[in-house]
């Protein structure tokens, strides 16, 4: 059992996917920021796996798999699609 290296995996994990999604998430290219989120997710699916005693070789596959897949698509349905929006605004009503 690894719990120090495991909770720093996390937090680590976590901290990064924060900044993503709330700092970066409108200014990276769309394949940066689902790479970056996909890579939280398996962060800290990581973590959570080394602060487990007696991990199977099955739950890292699993864990590790999901988490990258889902972490993502998650972050698309929650804040929409990554990079610069491509919405024109309206300019003023003709009369």
């Amino acid at each position: 059992m690894w719990t120090g290296a495991g909770v720093a995996t996390i937090v680590g994990a976590s901290a990064l996917g924060l900044v993503t999604v709330f700092g970066l998430w409108r200014r990276l290219p769309a394949a940066a920021a689902y790479a970056l989120t996909a890579s939280c997710g398996v962060g800290v699916a990581v973590g959570g796996l080394l602060v487990q005693d007696d991990v199977g070789t099955a739950s890292w596959v699993v864990a590790v798999v999901a988490l990258g897949v889902v972490s993502p698509v998650h972050a698309r349905l929650v804040f929409g699609p990554p990079g610069r929006a491509h919405v024109v605004a309206a300019g003023p009503a003709a009369a």
